[in-house]
């Protein structure tokens, strides 16, 4: 101890419980030669010189900041992935950001040109040659360039190309990731990922990145396959293999980690870095964001023994397998209506909260409608409520296709067919007969049609007439910008939102983008894509949006492809899913696609304390809730979700949150 500087003293005497703590668990886990928390804090502050952030496996190897960064280089922020640790429960109260120029940490054991070493007390991070080993961090990074949020510095250890140095744990221009190293023999080993893995925020836009992604990625070197997992935190998802390589089909007669045996100005070999890589012999490759939780071990940990193992979060999507989803609410209850895996035949699910949904019920058989011939699909549905009776239009392909439509008087039916098409292309090039979508504008009352697919991505628009059966006039309107097919419109707020389906349906092109106009009928101003592929999520589409009027919330539901990493085309099932909708003034924000979902809610077509169903929470429903004030009335029974059989003070909490709403 009398060897270190007073701030590394004051330092460790404010750890000591964590790092006794850290010593027995090294001892039971020998294997973790490094694991950085950078929970020293406080928020905002900067990671010091000497030694700054800690190093908690109990073998002393401790991070120092680069000289290039200064004191200004990373400080300790109060945003984490976790509040606690997944595989540990250990708090977890702080990360670390860039705010300097070139942010940098690293280890210096024997080193002494910037001031004293850590002089380890176990084993020396840098001097090992492992033979197997395990890299885990988490970050939330910008976006942009390569990025290394773990490497090593050395030089000249690959044979053929002096400027790669020992490792890199990184992120690269096309948004992969990879973990990529050579060995002692002079052999480079990289498994990689497909690209775009990664969405990094915009620094110039979003310097706090509060729009940002946080990820955890973890590489796995077993001595004969280098293995590489990323999960979306944000997203709620599991570590996913992304790469893999076989290390055996190397020549290389030894594939440990090198430790490199030449050092340069302001480095030197076999130094870890936290932030940053090396190429030739220069400092670089800056991981700018947020970075927390790295660890290094010395085995091969299985997937239950990583920082994030499996299902760390609850999964609601996919909700079921099924396309082309539209929603309906009624008075208390969601209804989803998608193309099925029947060919000829459509279902409904239905849901009193969202996550919930009960198993299908066949609403409409093709082979029972007459002027449907065989040969021909049930894809694409939509259902609109008017005077009580349920309108379903679907489309019948492929070309030449149709578009027909039932009623019933329950949104489940069963479904009575109008007995012919209620619009047909004829096998027209320029316009395909799918996708129907109805729309009720609030302000003038009209029901507007909507329909048009992929054959000529012609959207079309017409007025129905009062029986909802037939066409009152067809609407000349302009197709809106990357239309491919699956428009839906919706109304908020003043603002009238197309949004609609681009690219090919089972590739990696599909996704959705959105108009925003001040009629139904356009001129459209495009807004953007609204949501692409992400990561090992591919091509979100065909999509409705709801109202959730219970709690005033706006969700999406659309199917995706789930856990491929190619661009396609893809084959199988797609996945319903559901999100939550959030917007920006008349913008809607992007959407993340997730395995999450939304939470568990109250459902409705209505305000949930609009007792009396007129539209609003006024005071005559404050009548009917006092009325049963402490009764065991169902309608009054307002909260928790699904109710707890009385009308007592939560309910009353919850009814004035709608009060002010509903006013």
């Amino acid at each position: 101890m009398n060897l270190l500087t007073s701030n590394l003293r004051r330092m460790l005497a404010g750890c000591l419980p964590l790092l006794m703590l850290s010593f027995f668990a090294s001892a039971l886990k020998a294997e973790t030669v490094a694991y950085w928390r950078f929970d020293e804090g406080p928020a905002n502050g900067a990671v010091q010189k000497t030694f700054g952030a800690a190093d908690s496996s109990g073998n002393g190897n401790h991070l120092d900041p680069g000289t290039q960064a200064g004191q200004q280089g990373l400080r300790y922020k109060n945003e984490t992935p976790y509040p606690s640790i997944p595989q540990s429960g250990a708090e977890n109260s702080y990360s670390i950001k860039n705010t300097g120029s070139s942010p940098s940490l690293e280890t210096r054991s024997q080193d002494s040109a910037e001031g004293p070493g850590s002089l380890p007390a176990g084993i020396d991070i840098e001097t090992i040659t492992p033979s197997q080993f395990t890299i885990e961090a988490f970050f939330k990074p910008e976006d942009g360039g390569y990025r290394t949020v773990v490497g090593r510095d050395a030089v000249d250890v690959i044979g053929g190309n002096s400027n790669l140095s020992a490792l890199y744990f990184q992120i690269r221009p096309d948004d992969s990731v990879a973990i990529v190293y050579a060995d002692v023999s002079g052999y480079q080993h990289i498994a990689e990922s497909p690209s775009d893995m990664i969405d990094g925020f915009d620094f110039s836009s979003d310097p706090q990145g509060q729009n940002g992604r946080w990820y955890y990625m973890a590489a796995i070197n077993d001595g004969s396959t280098l293995s590489l997992y990323l999960a979306n935190i944000t997203a709620g998802t599991d570590p996913f293999l992304v790469g893999q390589a076989d290390l055996t089909e190397s020549p290389s007669p030894d594939r440990s980690l090198t430790a490199g045996t030449q050092s340069g100005q302001g480095w030197h070999t076999g130094a870890w870095s936290v932030g940053r890589g090396m190429y030739d012999a220069q400092r670089t490759d800056r991981c700018w964001g947020y970075i927390d939780e790295v660890r290094i071990s010395t085995s091969a940990l299985s997937l239950n023994e990583l920082l994030m193992t499996p299902n760390p979060s609850t999964k609601r999507n996919p909700l079921f397998d099924g396309a082309d989803p539209h929603i309906m609410l009624t008075h208390d209850k969601a209804w989803i209506y998608p193309t099925s895996g029947f060919p000829r035949r459509f279902y409904t699910y239905s849901s009193s909260d969202m996550v919930n949904w009960s198993s299908r019920q066949e609403i409409l058989n093709f082979n029972q409608i007459s002027w449907i011939p065989s040969g021909k699909y049930a894809w694409a549905p939509c259902i609109i409520e008017k005077d009580n009776t349920y309108y379903f239009y679907y489309s019948v392909g492929p070309k030449p296709s149709h578009i027909g439509v039932a009623h019933a008087r329950r949104p489940n039916g069963r479904f009575t067919d109008k007995g012919s098409a209620l619009l047909s292309d004829n096998g027209s090039p320029g316009f395909e007969a799918i996708d129907p979508m109805v729309f009720e504008d609030p302000v003038s009352g009209k029901f507007y049609f909507y329909a048009g697919g992929s054959a000529g991505s012609k959207l079309r628009v017409f007025e129905l007439n009062d029986d909802m059966l037939s066409f009152k006039q067809e609407i000349n309107v302009d197709n809106p910008p990357n239309f491919t097919e699956g428009a839906f419109m919706h109304y908020r707020s003043g603002v009238y939102y197309l949004s609609y389906s681009n690219g090919r349906w089972n590739n990696s092109s599909y996704s959705i983008h959105y108009c925003a106009s001040d009629s139904p009928l356009g001129p459209w101003n495009y807004q953007g894509e609204l949501a692409s592929s992400q990561g090992w999520f591919k091509g979100p589409g065909h999509h409705s949006f709801v109202h959730n009027k219970a709690v005033d919330e706006w969700c999406i539901v659309y199917h995706r492809w789930n856990e491929h990493l190619d661009d396609g085309p893809y084959s199988g099932s797609r996945s319903v899913c559901i999100e939550k909708i959030e917007y920006d003034g008349d913008q809607i924000k992007p959407i993340i696609l997730t395995d999450t979902g939304i939470e568990q809610t109250w459902t409705g077509s209505y305000y949930r304390a609009d007792f009396n169903f007129d539209g609003q929470v006024n005071a005559s429903d404050l009548m009917i809730f006092t009325g049963d004030w402490l009764s065991s009335n169902y309608i009054c029974d307002t909260a928790p979700v699904g109710g707890d059989g009385a009308v007592n003070k939560p309910d009353f909490s919850f009814f004035a949150s709608q009060w002010i709403w509903g006013n």
